[in-house]
C-alpha cells in the first residue's frame, strides 16, 4: 500500500515537472514573438485576475474567513 503512494507521489512530482517545463517553453517563446509587450500583457492578466480575487474575498466572508486562518497557519508555521 505504501509502495501506491510513493508510485503516486513520483508519478504526480513527474507530471508537475513536466507542466511546469512547459510552461516554461510557453513563457519563453511569447517573449520570443512579442517581446515586452508580452509582459505588458502578463502584467494586466495578473492585475486583473488580483482585482477580482479581492472582490471576491471582499463580498464573501466565508471564503475571506478560510483565506485568513489558512494564512494566519501558514505564518505560524515560521
Amino acid at each position: 500500500m505504501v509502495e501506491n503512494y510513493i508510485e503516486e507521489l513520483e508519478d504526480e512530482k513527474s507530471r508537475n515537472l513536466e507542466e511546469i517545463i512547459h510552461h516554461a517553453r510557453w513563457e519563453a517563446e511569447m517573449v520570443r514573438r512579442l517581446g515586452v509587450k508580452w509582459f505588458e500583457i502578463r502584467d494586466k492578466w495578473l492585475w486583473e485576475s488580483l482585482e477580482a480575487d479581492l472582490e471576491f474575498w471582499r463580498k464573501n466572508p466565508r471564503v475571506r474567513k478560510a483565506l485568513l486562518e489558512t494564512l494566519k497557519l501558514n505564518y505560524e508555521q515560521f
